[in-house]
């Protein structure tokens, strides 16, 4: 293996001083620094629409929820599947739906230590699986209650796995990549955008093809198998291929922003990006001393093939990028950070280098602090659904009515179906469960008639997935509202995602031609474009 030679006295001295990080200690110290990082704040942040889908989904029995695969997010069954019996154990709440994602990044971490000590030593492992645990993309992930944490934890044991097998002398390299045509089979039916993780490791192999010659036998066979193998599952996915209808054709600013998501934020793009350069050109430099994977083979083309190719497809095709679909290429990023906090710690004497590498980290972790901050506010996602749960606690009465302006508002209330459960869905003509989706089926408009009549109270919830320009049916529901008055509005709350009205009546219902005392006038509001979960 190429390693990065620390700058000591003498090698048996670096030896010594590095021997416990050859051992279980520092994937282990990686690991609980992730955990550490994630725990902390973990159900600080609201759950947002996406988090409802997990919740409404993994609250179903398996038969179900393999229903609601047949209309939509069937490239996230594995992962809801993996989370029923967590939910059945540990509940839905905000903390216990979150936690398998701290755990796969704790676990992202800790193999990324693995690969970063075989191909450039063990002080770059540690580097790497520490600057993996403390990165704001990582942890922002790890507190959300959906598979992209876990789908970088399959990519890291992807790669570990590679790495071990592609290994000259190695003992039965076959079980290396039989493991790692099962990783890469887990990978697709977590997150079909991983699977570019295969290319990206086509060309680590082909930089490395004079070390490990046979890896093109086995290389193939296993990813071909496994690639072969989800071929029924990508073709049934390419039918719920309208579910990213709202994702954006790429602009250059999409890069700055991708650099902004990988690195932490605006203020960490230049260091970070400067360390993984002088880590590249660190293990370019030592490509030849060892055999095995290099650093720069591994790492860089995962860290750029995934991401250039969702890139150059959304310009010529439909749009299919968006910056978490590629968190899985951060610990390439991590290992090059690593590899160059390495060299600093190698720099000049030793205590003067390590000195400079710990200087270096921690004011990197210090600019990376607000933005972890920030992320675990309550209203750190687009949606803060907890505040409408806790209003309707807080002040909904025993038999009031929710009319949810369009069915994917109620997609929205299942974040909480403790809070909105409470209330009588007068809009709702068949209940999601029933209906084998998220939203359910609605009334028609003039269907409502009746059981807005005989409201006494009645709470309106808008969404900003209803869209800039919410369609004819959601217009003629809030016609429908006041003409089914008199009513007075007693409070409007407005929170990020969404606005919540309690209507209250002032008088009888008369009839649909004589509408009765003053109406109030329904609250237009401007929400985003509609969001739904993503594919992958």
């Amino acid at each position: 293996m190429t390693r990065l030679a620390l700058d000591s006295p003498t090698r048996d001295e670096a030896h010594r001083r590095a021997r416990w990080l050859a051992g279980p200690a520092a994937p282990l110290a990686a690991a609980v620094a992730a955990l550490a990082v994630t725990v902390a704040g973990i159900g600080g942040p609201a759950f947002w629409l996406d988090e409802a889908a997990t919740v409404s989904v993994t609250g179903r029995p398996a038969g179900q929820m393999l229903r609601v695969f047949h209309h939509l997010d069937l490239v996230h069954a594995l992962y809801y599947l993996i989370m029923r019996p967590w939910v059945l154990v540990f509940g839905d709440g905000e903390v216990a739906l979150r936690l398998p994602s701290a755990l796969a990044t704790a676990a992202a971490a800790a193999g990324t230590v693995l690969i970063g000590r075989r191909c450039a030593g063990p002080l770059a492992g540690l580097f790497a699986g520490l600057a993996y645990a403390v990165s704001v993309a990582a942890s922002k992930y790890a507190i959300e209650a959906r598979s992209y944490a876990m789908v970088t934890a399959v990519a890291v044991l992807a790669t570990y796995l590679l790495v071990r097998g592609a290994g000259p002398g190695g003992r039965h390299p076959w079980r290396w990549f039989a493991g790692y045509g099962v990783a890469v089979a887990v990978l697709g039916l977590l997150n079909l955008d991983a699977l570019l993780l295969l290319p990206a490791h086509g060309v680590t192999l082909l930089a490395t093809r004079g070390k490990a010659p046979r890896t093109w036998l086995r290389w193939p066979v296993c990813g071909g198998l496994a690639g072969a193998a989800l071929i029924p599952f990508v073709l049934a996915a390419q039918s719920q291929s309208d579910q990213v209808n709202w994702l954006p054709k790429p602009k250059l600013i999409t890069v700055w922003r991708l650099l902004k998501f990988m690195t932490g934020n605006q203020w960490l793009v230049v260091p970070i990006l400067a360390l993984a350069v002088a880590g590249a050109v660190a293990g370019f430099r030592a490509r030849g001393k060892d055999s095995g994977a290099s650093l720069i083979a591994v790492a860089v083309p995962w860290l750029l093939l995934p991401p250039a190719v969702l890139i150059a497809v959304s310009l010529v095709a439909d749009p299919m990028f968006i910056d978490r679909y590629v968190l899985f290429c951060l610990p390439a990023l991590s290992l090059l950070t690593g590899a160059g906090l390495a060299l600093l710690a190698g720099a000049g004497r030793p205590p003067a280098g390590a000195l400079l590498a710990a200087a270096v980290a921690v004011a990197l972790v210090a600019a990376s602090v607000p933005t972890h901050l920030a992320a675990r506010r309550q209203d750190a996602k687009l949606d803060d659904l907890r505040t409408p749960a806790d209003v309707v606690r807080r002040e909904a009465h025993r038999g009031d009515a929710i009319l949810y302006l369009g069915a994917v508002v109620r997609w929205d209330a299942a974040a909480y179906p403790g809070a909105f459960g409470r209330l009588d869905d007068v809009g709702m003509a068949e209940d999601p469960v029933r209906a084998g989706t998220i939203t359910g089926r609605d009334k028609f408009p003039n269907e409502l008639r009746a059981p807005l009549s005989r409201a006494q109270r009645l709470w309106v919830m808008g969404s900003r997935s209803l869209g800039k320009r919410p369609g004819p049916l959601v217009v003629r529901r809030r016609l429908m509202v006041r003409a089914t008055g008199p009513w007075r509005i007693a409070r409007v709350w407005t929170y990020k995602g969404g606005r919540l009205t309690l209507y209250v009546r002032t008088g009888p219902y008369e009839s649909p031609s004589k509408p009765h005392g003053p109406a109030a006038k329904p609250h237009r509001t401007a929400p985003k474009k509609p969001a739904k979960p993503a594919k992958s």
